[in-house]
């Protein structure tokens, strides 16, 4: 039917074309909370609110046309490309039909990076505790050491397009794989897979086959059987051992692609193979590589069986590997490496000692674990479950009493103390504002890591240092100047004021009434939750962690986040409805961390290979 399907075109033409493009350039004034020119475009029902906003089969009779082929809009901004406008000719001729219940600018973030397949590089952790699975070896001391850090791209250090591979890299592979070799009971290692220490050339590919099925985390290829025989071949021609042989083979195979990287068969779409399932489950769940029983189904073809892949995800869980990859999420989110970098002003803070850093980061670990595994509630009571963990001197340093209980990280019950609790009162947080407490620095981590706000980069021609405090000038005062220019409200107004209930804690997370000038200091405010046209007002620093902890918007923001690591790439439009529905799983099983692992898991976004680009 030829009017089917050019509805069905029109259709995913907005969908494709239509919504990233006011996502990225309309939005920003005409969302629920702007509107200006009392214009919303982030909905159906506003966008065609007025009959000749958008006239569907007239593109010259639609005021958005009209405003975008004068370069009325976006204002102040890059004027729409040709072909831009003329994608919105074709859609509004076409029929302008609208398919979402509403555009999420956070969904286009990411444009067309989303939903592709990158070979993912293990990380610096992944390495290190893929070499001690596959080997028995620690070689985290030197890896640290020998390999560059892992750099972060949209807000993870697993980022597979970010995950290079350099000649530094390369040789510290070839070294470490010689020491990891070195500190192996090499003949003790081989027996696990052949009793037998002959080079006759059925036992030694037999031997080999089995051992890389181990090492290279999959069944190995003819070719690559043959490959790794040759270097057997080559050991004996030269009066080399069985020993001998097994050494070079394992040290080839540490520092091998299939090693490095975590590969794939890309070829088409569809449901990954069992191996490679089990791969990423294992890498998942405990950044490692998959042990004998999960191997040991792989092989037998029973991961497709969901009942038999839950009563694995349910048994890993409960390993402490699993406990250590949810923290390597939980810093990666938070970014608590930042904290290696503080270095406060010694005349404003003559108190600090970098030891604070770390023990700010375990309170953040001991908090996290407490909340998410021992008391296994959802994530999003991160956010306002008033307990911690503090070391005497972080104590001292918050002004709170030194617990004689508990040895040296007690735990503090702060139902007590209001203005406590959660983590965005813990200085791993709190710290990430500056020397100066920024409004706009906090604001910002609340909108873009708590509620997936987004915001428009300041222009070019804006000054961007940090404003000081002075005697009558606090920085919730410079917020506010800067919130009612015109020319910066607009979006200064949607994340300064989400800090506002945060002022009383310092640059280095102190809790205090006054600053050092003497200004009173006020902690109540408001926070607009992306989406919504009205933001609610809390009068304290409690009220504002109890409304973060029970938004749907942060348990959806936490969805998202665990997913794009599971995933290893930013995520966009095309995963919408598969993190939707991990999110609806997840929530149904109480909104934990293991129930929200377990959705993955079964989700598309782990079972299926996804080749296709955002056109």
């Amino acid at each position: 039917d030829p009017v089917k399907l050019a509805v069905a075109e029109n259709e995913q033409l907005f969908e494709s074309k239509i919504a990233p493009l006011l996502a990225k350039h309309c939005l920003e004034c005409h969302d629920p909370a702007t509107r200006k020119g009392k214009l919303d475009l982030s909905q159906q029902a506003t966008a065609f609110a007025e009959g000749d906003t958008i006239v569907p089969g007239k593109h010259a009779a639609s005021g958005l046309w009209e405003a975008v082929a004068k370069n009325e809009m976006p204002k102040k901004r890059e004027p729409l490309s040709a072909d831009e406008k003329a994608t919105i000719k074709k859609w509004i001729d076409g029929g302008a039909k609208w398919t979402l219940e509403r555009i999420d600018p956070a969904v286009y973030t990411h444009g067309g990076k989303s939903h592709q397949n990158w070979i993912r590089r293990l990380t610096l952790d992944e390495y290190i505790a893929t070499v001690r699975a596959a080997t028995g070896v620690d070689i985290a001391k030197e890896a640290r050491v020998m390999l560059p850090p892992d750099l972060r791209a949209d807000g993870f250090s697993n980022t597979a397009y970010n995950l290079n591979v350099d000649l530094k890299h390369i040789n510290a592979y070839s070294h470490l794989a010689r020491r990891v070799v070195s500190q192996m009971d090499v003949a003790s290692f081989a027996k696990r897979f052949s009793p037998k220490r002959n080079f006759t050339d059925k036992d030694m590919r037999a031997f080999i086959d089995k051992l890389g099925r181990w090492i290279l985390r999959g069944p190995l290829e003819e070719r690559e059987i043959v490959q790794y025989r040759g270097i057997t071949t080559t050991v004996v021609a030269n009066g080399g051992n069985y020993d001998k042989a097994v050494e070079l083979v394992i040290e080839a195979m540490l520092q091998s692609p299939r090693f490095i990287y975590r590969m794939e068969n890309q070829q088409g779409g569809g449901h990954v193979n069992d191996h490679e399932l089990a791969v990423r489950i294992s890498y998942l769940i405990w950044g490692a590589p998959p042990d004998k029983s999960l191997n040991d189904a792989a092989d037998k073809g029973e991961l497709g069986d969901a009942s038999k892949l839950q009563s694995h995800v349910q048994r890993m869980l409960k390993e402490p590997r699993a406990v250590d990859r949810s923290v390597q999420f939980l810093s990666e989110w938070l970014n608590l490496d930042h904290l290696d970098n503080l270095r406060p002003n010694k005349k404003k803070f003559p108190n600090w000692t970098p030891g604070l850093a770390a023990d700010m980061r375990l309170e953040t670990i001991e908090f996290f674990k407490e909340v998410v595994w021992k008391q296994n509630r959802p994530l999003s009571d991160l956010f306002n479950t008033q307990l911690t963990f503090l070391t005497p001197a972080l104590a001292k340093h918050y002004g709170l009493p030194v617990s004689q209980n508990g040895g040296d990280l007690p735990r503090y019950d702060l139902t007590k103390i209001p203005a406590r609790g959660g983590l965005l009162t813990q200085g791993s947080v709190l710290t990430r504002g500056g020397d100066e407490a920024s409004m706009v620095t906090r604001g910002l981590f609340v909108m873009h890591d708590l509620l997936r706000g987004v915001v428009k980069d300041p222009p070019p021609c804006v000054d961007t240092t940090p404003v000081p405090s002075k005697p009558g000038l606090t920085q919730r005062a410079i917020a506010e100047q800067r919130i009612a220019n015109k020319k910066c409200g607009g979006c200064h107004g949607k994340f300064e004021p989400l800090a506002f209930g945060l002022e009383r804690f310092d640059g280095l997370g102190s809790f205090f009434n006054k600053d050092r000038h003497g200004n009173a200091l006020r902690n109540d405010g408001t926070i607009l939750i992306p989406g919504k046209a009205k933001p609610i007002a809390y009068k304290n620093s409690s009220e504002l962690m109890n409304l973060i902890a029970s938004s749907d918007r942060v348990r959806h923001s936490i969805t998202w986040k665990l997913a794009q690591f599971a995933a290893g790439q930013p995520l966009g439009a095309r995963e919408v409805r598969v993190v939707e529905k991990i999110h609806r799983d997840a929530q149904k099983s109480g909104g934990t961390y293991a129930s929200l692992i377990t959705a993955i898991v079964l989700s598309d976004l782990v079972q299926t290979t996804r080749t296709e680009d955002i056109e």
